[in-house]
């Protein structure tokens, strides 16, 4: 009985855990590398504050290689097998897209200076991908067999950085099929890039994730400033009280302090809030913002990505 007890605990625990690990697994999203793009001629020109940039054309890409699209798919077939959750690129563009076309006629009441809002911005606010890969290939021929080389990598979507990477080049095929080669080719060293990306992940769990918060404060007639005192502390006190109170291990960088703005960046936030919903800079500013509502403080969130965000204080 007392065997039978062990064993059935065994089996108890071990589920769990498994649970456990599939639950915390990132969310990811595929997309092709900018460096493909621009070689496989998908980038258009944009105007940016009278200057022209290079973006790539994702959609046109997605729509119209098919090679593009198979190879996509591998590599999230690849990350599924694994139980790592998928937002579709495509279907995340599509999306904003949509959502463009519904808010064309709403004017927004929001004034003073916001974040300029990236189309990636946008995608990753409706994707809620924790984690994006950039896809590179490319085939060369030797003789009647075809060689890949590939790149892999992988970011933060909140922060951009690079959390891991592979490259390398498969071995020589007589496939002529791109998206079997890439598969092949990705395949051996997978391993290795996902024991990078959970590990990034596990950090992220226990440490948090960083974030930027701005509050900046306007002449608009109310007086006030960071210098404003409430209850005998002055207004960037509360302020640095809550996102010390409220950042994981007190974790954060005040790197500018004015009388009218406060910048904190590397603010170490719960991947998870209260209800296992995933928690970005908004979601996270809007506490402070309540908080400093307690206070009679007239307050208004500004634009936002899923890793910054600006609160401005003033009229709304």
């Amino acid at each position: 009985m007392k065997k039978i007890l062990t064993f059935a605990l065994c089996i108890y625990f071990s589920t769990n855990v498994l649970v456990a690990q599939r639950a915390t697994k990132p969310r990811i999203m595929v997309r092709p590398a900018e460096t493909w793009c621009t070689e496989n001629g998908y980038m258009s020109v944009i105007e940016n504050q009278d200057t022209k940039e290079l973006m790539p054309d994702y959609e046109v890409a997605l729509q119209t290689n098919g090679d593009l699209t198979l190879v996509i798919s591998k590599i999230e077939s690849l990350m599924n097998d694994r139980d790592f959750r998928i937002s579709n690129f495509l279907q995340a563009i599509r999306g904003v897209k949509a959502q463009s076309a519904r808010n064309s006629g709403i004017t927004s009441k929001s004034t003073g200076n916001n974040i300029a809002i990236s189309f990636m911005d946008e995608i990753n606010n409706a994707a809620k991908a924790d984690i994006y890969f950039d896809v590179y290939w490319k085939v060369t021929k030797n003789g009647p067999k075809s060689i890949v080389s590939y790149t892999l990598s992988a970011y933060d979507t909140y922060t951009y950085n690079s959390i891991a990477s592979i490259s390398g080049t498969g071995a020589p095929s007589f496939s002529a099929e791109i998206p079997i080669l890439v598969e092949e080719a990705v395949t051996s060293n997978m391993d290795a890039f996902l024991e990078q990306l959970q590990g990034y992940f596990d950090d992220c769990i226990e440490n948090g994730r960083a974030i930027s918060l701005e509050i900046n404060t306007f002449d608009d007639g109310t007086g006030i400033d960071m210098e404003s005192e409430y209850n005998g502390k002055e207004l960037r006190e509360i302020i640095e009280d809550w996102v010390s109170d409220n950042s994981i291990n007190r974790s954060y960088n005040l790197v500018d302090d004015t009388e009218t703005t406060m910048l904190f960046q590397d603010v170490r936030i719960p991947l998870y809030d209260e209800r296992e919903r995933p928690m970005n800079a908004g979601s996270y500013a809007r506490g402070l913002r309540k908080h400093l509502e307690s206070f009679q403080i007239p307050i208004k969130q500004g634009s936002s990505t899923l890793g910054r965000c600006q609160l401005i204080i003033g009229k709304k």
